[in-house]
């Protein structure tokens, strides 16, 4: 049978109330309309759930009022769950993300989601940005965290900060030693470097060395790229991603460092309410210092 909330609302107050007529004075309604309604639901269920003279209530009553009030907290929370989840702030917005990064950006606005939007779940996928760029396009993430994502006009982007560009070498390599280095110093040496890497990224990369450096394609992704250095390779990241290399390998920053911004970036035609509050978010953490280094 189905359960009436107001009849379930009408029996939890006969209870808190500990008669009928007091129950009818806090709802405000005719204390013999109360009685028969609920006189009526008791032939309904079959069972009474109130004892008469004084009034009580019964095993069953306890068991149907026990029960009454949960369903009526979730009733009364339903509006509000609802609204919440137009908002945004409840359900879960999809984040892909490239590796650089997971180290501080992703872990912030994690952070900042679960304290400010405890229901606000941020699902996170580590990525390629082609394939971040082609996630957005497909809707399979409501926004991307990378660099060097192309302009397009279906493409809206915050960006978070701007991070310096480091050169990454093994302990063997020459340069490991020196504390700062110019474009020219790499001639000799080769670039590893993905052809997965988006060309907006190959662009800005090849752009702060010197002309006519050579490329050793890698299809390696992440710290493996690393295990890849040898005496006379190199590669170029984010100091987020250089103060995070490990063992065996040196980060050394160049003269006049070059920077890359960090942007979050989603399809201007995404319908997500949560990922409104991901990019307010992003906003927000852009305005906090960057953990490890001053920014340019």
């Amino acid at each position: 049978m189905s359960m009436d909330l107001r009849l379930m609302r009408y029996v939890v107050a006969v209870a808190d109330e500990g008669g009928f007529q007091r129950a009818a004075d806090y709802l405000h309604v005719a204390q013999p309309a109360l009685s028969r309604q609920i006189g009526a639901l008791e032939r309904t269920l079959g069972v009474s759930l109130f004892t008469r003279r004084p009034t009580a209530l019964t095993a069953a009553g306890r068991v149907f009022v026990e029960s009454a009030r949960r369903i009526l907290l979730e009733a009364d929370q339903l509006a509000d769950l609802t609204r919440s989840a137009a908002r945004g702030e409840c359900g879960t917005v999809r984040l892909g993300h490239v590796v650089s990064a997971s180290f501080e950006a992703v872990p912030r606005l994690v952070d900042a989601a679960r304290r400010q939007h405890p229901s606000l779940r941020v699902e996170t996928t580590e990525a390629w940005s082609a394939d971040l760029v082609e996630g957005i396009g497909t809707q399979r993430f409501d926004a991307i965290l990378s660099r060097s994502v192309p302009h397009r006009p279906e493409f809206d982007r915050v960006t978070m900060w701007r991070d310096e560009l480091v050169v990454v070498v093994s302990d063997r390599h020459p340069l490991s030693t020196v504390e700062q280095l110019m474009p020219a110093d790499l001639t000799g040496s080769r670039l590893l470097l993905s052809p997965r890497h988006l060309p907006e990224w190959r662009a800005t990369v090849l752009a702060v060395l010197a002309p006519g450096t050579v490329v050793q394609n890698t299809r390696t992704p992440g710290w493996r790229r690393f295990d890849e250095l040898t005496a006379e390779t190199f590669a170029v990241v984010t100091r987020t991603v250089g103060d995070n290399r490990p063992p065996g390998t040196t980060a050394v920053r160049f003269a006049k460092p070059p920077s890359v911004s960090l942007d979050l970036v989603w399809h201007r035609e995404s319908t997500s309410p949560a990922r409104h509050l991901l990019v307010d978010l992003a906003r927000a953490e852009r305005h906090r210092p960057h953990r490890s280094h001053d920014h340019t």
